[in-house]
């Protein structure tokens, strides 16, 4: 049963009687950085290159989350051999024609990962992004060493559901003797709670992201700010930046 009480989504404590959180899972895109700009001019270039009509933005959000051969299978309408091809043209313009660096992070978010770090639990991304657009722009933005695990899609596409990346993201912490005994999973879309969910794992959506209203009353909490998130992970944002 998910909980979406208003006490949960106006973004007090989520702790509250339970015990801490001890792990947080850490979503990319829409999360941690504003990569929309880099994802949709990737888009419409292979649309060009491919000879389709280009697509508008509001569109094309619905297609940051999913894997991205996924969401080339639908819109070459289930076109295997397309949508690989369409894959194709858009890791090249994505990985080597900039779009990974038209992006940025979302302001506070980085302090609120660095307070969780200080606080003792341990951090992993778990994203739908391959490893190497991750290590891209985690290397530019300098935020890859936050991380004990980095928790990304496999490059040869084998691992690149959200659950598919959880597992390896839990399996690489178990191997650090992590303490899972409480997950939580801070992401945006619909895609993080279906993930999360076949893990057992609690969810934070940021309302900074791509989601929408539908997906935030799934989540088992909301944060409107990252001092929001902050609150709800238990994490101090004063004593990191004393």
């Amino acid at each position: 049963m998910f909980c979406t009480d208003s006490r949960i989504l106006s973004g007090q404590a989520l702790i509250g009687s339970k015990q801490p959180f001890t792990t947080v899972l850490w979503d990319l895109d829409g999360t941690i950085i504003d990569s929309r700009a880099g994802i949709f001019n990737s888009f419409n270039h292979t649309f060009a290159t491919m000879g389709l009509p280009l697509i508008g933005r509001e569109e094309l959000n619905q297609f940051i989350g999913p894997p991205l051969l996924d969401s080339f299978i639908k819109i070459c309408d289930g076109d295997l051999a397309q949508a690989e091809r369409a894959r194709d043209i858009y890791r090249e313009r994505y990985l080597q024609g900039g779009g990974a660096l038209e992006a940025d992070v979302f302001p506070g978010i980085l302090e609120v990962i660095v307070a969780s770090k200080a606080a003792g639990k341990f951090n992993s991304l778990a994203t739908s992004k391959g490893f190497s657009g991750v290590k891209i722009v985690g290397e530019h933005f300098d935020f890859l060493h936050l991380f004990d695990v980095l928790g990304t899609a496999s490059n040869d596409g084998s691992r690149s559901t959200k659950a598919d990346v959880i597992t390896y993201a839990l399996a690489e912490l178990e191997l650090l003797d992590a303490d899972l005994s409480r997950v939580v999973l801070v992401g945006d879309r619909i895609h993080d709670i279906e993930g999360a969910r076949e893990h057992g794992i609690e969810v934070v959506l940021v309302k900074w992201g791509s989601g929408d209203a539908t997906e935030w009353a799934q989540a088992d909490a909301v944060a409107e700010t990252p001092a929001d998130l902050a609150r709800l992970l238990g994490v101090n944002l004063e004593a990191v930046a004393e």
